[in-house]
C-alpha cells in the first residue's frame, strides 16, 4: 500500500496514508488535517503540519528568451520548519492565501 514518507525523519505523524486520502488538493500539493504532502519525483512526502513553525509569502522570478528577456513574478511559500526551511513554488497568487490560512491555524 502507499504511504507518504517523512521529508524530515525527526517529525512523523501517525497515519499518512489516510492523512493523504483525506487531504485537500492545492496546486501540485496535498493539504491534510496533520500535514502538507509533496510531490518528490514519483513519490509524495510530507511535513507534519506541528513542525511548521512559520510560513510567510514570498515570490520567485521566472527569466526566459534569447533574444528578449522576459521576466515574470510568480508567488511561492517560504516555510521555517523545526526540520529546516523548505520552498513550496506556486502556479497561482490565488493558491497562497489558501495556504498560508490553513498553515496558520
Amino acid at each position: 500500500m502507499f504511504t507518504p514518507t517523512p521529508q524530515f525523519p525527526d517529525f512523523t505523524i501517525s497515519d499518512p496514508a489516510g492523512d493523504f486520502r483525506a487531504a485537500q488538493r492545492i496546486e501540485q500539493y496535498r493539504l491534510g488535517a496533520e500535514a502538507l504532502y509533496l510531490p518528490v519525483g514519483l513519490r509524495w512526502h510530507y511535513i507534519p503540519l506541528s513542525a511548521v513553525e512559520k510560513a510567510e509569502e514570498a515570490h520567485r522570478v521566472i527569466s526566459a528568451g534569447h533574444c528578449v528577456t522576459v521576466r515574470e513574478e510568480r508567488p511561492a511559500l517560504r516555510l521555517e520548519t523545526r526540520g529546516g526551511p523548505v520552498l513550496l513554488n506556486l502556479e497561482k497568487a490565488a493558491s497562497l492565501p489558501k495556504l498560508l490560512e490553513a498553515l496558520s491555524k
